[in-house]
């Protein structure tokens, strides 16, 4: 039997063959792992990374639907604001020339104090850059005071015309209801007529009662009740 010399090579060639298929097989098996593997994790990144815009998206949408809301609140705000600015503003003018009739023909006491209030509130009504608000705490503001003049006594001196003749004496105010005077020599006593808007003399027996309710005003004697004529007076 005749024995082919080349058959160990013919045997080791497809070997070889089928090892290096084998090997590069498993390099490529190897590649694709790594590829595979680095495909898992970038997706896990990705899958991360979607939660977290997902996440970031539903806090915006809060955010946006919080500002959407805050936005028509204003708008609602501003539209109330509008409506009762138009209804405020006749309120004030009124309120205003109220107080700045009391002033002008009403007791003329700390006169020049009070019209100094109502100047400045006539400057603060007719600025634009004052807000309503502030307008309106200002008049309330000025009504207390005026109101509060109701509430109290006092006592004061300053020179009055008298008949043509300008004379110094005490003033006694009672309230918002009279003005009261008296010359320092208790001797001569009177009232305000704020229907003539003028001082006129009360009889001498008013005297006592005038220098009474001086002394009240001036705490020098305890509160008392006195008969002090209110009102306009006929005197004959």
């Amino acid at each position: 039997m005749a024995i082919d010399r080349d058959f160990p090579i013919q045997v080791k060639r497809p070997i070889d063959r089928s090892i290096s298929i084998r090997q590069q097989t498993q390099k490529e098996e190897d590649r694709w792992f790594r590829e595979r593997e680095r495909l898992k994790a970038e997706y896990r990144d990705l899958q991360k990374k979607n939660r977290e815009l997902a996440t970031q998206n539903r806090e915006l949408k809060i955010e946006i639907d919080a500002c959407q809301s805050s936005i028509e609140s204003t708008e609602r705000q501003i539209v109330e604001i509008g409506r009762i600015t138009k209804e405020l503003d006749p309120f004030l003018e009124q309120t205003y020339e109220r107080l700045a009739s009391l002033v002008k023909d009403g007791l003329p006491f700390l006169k020049e104090e009070r019209t100094r209030r109502i100047m400045a509130l006539r400057h603060i009504l007719d600025s634009p850059d004052v807000s309503i608000s502030e307008k309106y705490r200002k008049i309330m503001e000025a009504l207390s005071i005026e109101a509060e003049y109701g509430n109290t006594v006092e006592v004061y001196q300053r020179k009055i015309s008298i008949n043509n003749r300008s004379i110094f004496v005490n003033i006694f105010r009672l309230g918002r209801i009279s003005l009261f005077f008296q010359t320092p020599d208790r001797e001569t006593s009177g009232y305000f007529d704020i229907a003539t808007s003028t001082w006129k003399v009360l009889p001498a027996r008013y005297n006592r009662t005038i220098t009474a309710a001086l002394e009240i005003g001036l705490k020098r004697r305890p509160v008392e009740l006195l008969e002090l004529p209110i009102g306009r007076l006929a005197i004959k």
